[in-house]
Formats: structure tokens, sequence, C-alpha cells
């Protein structure tokens, strides 16, 4: 059996198992956690990355999760670990998975926390443009507190499904800070971008972000200090400089500074 090291989650209080058909509450941000009635489920480390495969992708056919979860190990004993796992799920949160002779499922009692994250993500790039700048502050602060996908966790699958959380969220956070740039919320628009950068420190769109609202704010030294930190942090880590535009932004008040 093969895949990423699972950190172990502290629990206050641990139910085993927990009862049949009442809603479960499965944490993937910052760490992996299951509730029941608002107690602790304890869980081992195969149904741990069992159930938050299901979390990230969905129904899926069991042999793909069998070979996602167990890469290598050949088909047949890959479907045997899956059917142990399944059982022992069970055995500590029953109800909480749907499986089929060939698919397996979230229950629709399980809830999870990246849903938020998601409705948050998409409601700022596609439905928020016409809410109040106060309102669009707010969602992009709830956004930014979310915390990285099951840290420590190092399976490609997991690698693939941080990443893509992690651009939803940041390219989220651009989009608010420019509204408020463009409502002249400046404040909040500083307080978002450096969310982004905090989210994805390489993304050269979230520092633009925050240059642009310093020079926005009539803060020029400011502008040129970030731009020259994260030009040493691409140097130091990529060997790389920023692009011509980041640089054609703060091109102007360099002299000044």
């Amino acid at each position: 059996m093969s895949g990423g090291t699972v950190q172990p989650v502290e629990r206050r209080r641990t139910r085993t198992p927990a009862q049949p058909d009442q809603p479960f509450r499965l944490t993937l941000l910052g760490g992996w956690e299951l509730q029941a009635g608002g107690e602790a489920v304890a869980m081992s480390s195969s149904g741990q990355r069992l159930l938050a495969l299901l979390a990230l992708r969905g129904r899926t056919q069991r042999d793909y999760a069998a070979g996602i979860l167990w890469p290598e190990s050949d088909d047949q004993n890959a479907l045997a670990n899956l059917r142990t796992t399944l059982w022992r799920v069970r055995q500590r949160a029953r109800g909480a998975v749907i499986s089929t002779q060939h698919e397996i499922q979230l229950a629709p009692l399980v809830s999870l926390d990246i849903d938020g994250l998601v409705a948050a993500g998409r409601y700022l790039l596609e439905d928020g443009s016409g809410d109040s700048p106060a309102d669009c502050a707010e969602i992009g602060r709830a956004l930014a507190g979310h915390e990285p996908l099951l840290p420590g966790w190092y399976d490609d699958w997991v690698l693939t499904e941080r990443e893509r959380l992690q651009q939803l969220q940041v390219h989220a956070l651009e989009v608010a800070a420019e509204r408020l740039v463009q409502s002249r919320h400046l404040a909040s628009a500083l307080e978002i971008a450096q969310a982004a950068t905090q989210v994805e420190p390489f993304r050269e769109t979230a520092h633009c972000a925050v240059v642009k609202v310093l020079l926005q704010q009539a803060n020029p030294a400011q502008a040129v200090r970030h731009y020259r930190r994260y030009e040493r942090l691409l140097d130091r880590e990529l060997g790389i400089r920023p692009s011509d535009h980041l640089r054609d932004l703060v091109r102007p008040v360099l002299s000044t500074t």
C-alpha cells in the first residue's frame, strides 16, 4: 500500500461507532476530521483517504478508487483493500458511504467544509458583481480564511485537488480586490489582495493587485517595497524575475522612492 502521509487529527471526544442515519460533517481544510452529532469519529488512515477521495471526486467507479488509493497494488489486491476499507468505514460511520456493485459515493447526509470554499469562490467569479462593496469584502474575507486542503498529504490526487482549490480561491480574491478598487474601497481591496498573495505566494497577478491598490492609495514607497520583496522571493526560490507588466507598474515611481 502506498500514499501520502496522513497527519493525526487531535480529537476531544471519540464516538465509536457513529449511529446510523445521522448527519456527518467531513472537514478537509486544515486537516482531516469526521464528526457525527458533534463528536469526532475515529477512522483508519485508509478510511480517511477513501472518504477524502469521494468528497473531492464525487461518485467514483470502484476500480478507479482502488487504483488511486493503492497504486502499487495489482487490480485484485487493490479491490480487496477497497472492500476491507469500506467494511471498516461502515463500522465507524454507518450510512456515510453509498455503494453499488460498481460505484461508491458519499451519502447526502455528509456535509463538506470544502463546499463553502467552492460556493464563495464561484459566487465572486460568476454572480457577485452586483453586490455592495461591504458584501464583496465580507465574502472575500471569508474566502481568504479557508485553510489549505489536507496539509501534510502528498498523494498525487490530493496535490491536484489542492492546486485546483487554491487557484479558485486566489482568482476569486483577485476579482473581489478589483471590484473593491473600482468602488474606491481601497483599504478592503488591499486586505483582500494581500490575502491572495498568502494563498499563492508566487502568483504574479496577486502581487500586481497589491501594487495597484498601493499606487491607488498614493503609497508609492510601499508599492516599491512590495515589488522588491516579490522580486527577491522569485530570485531566491525560482531564479526568475517579475514580468515586464509588473515592472512597468512600479517603474514610474522607482525614481521617486
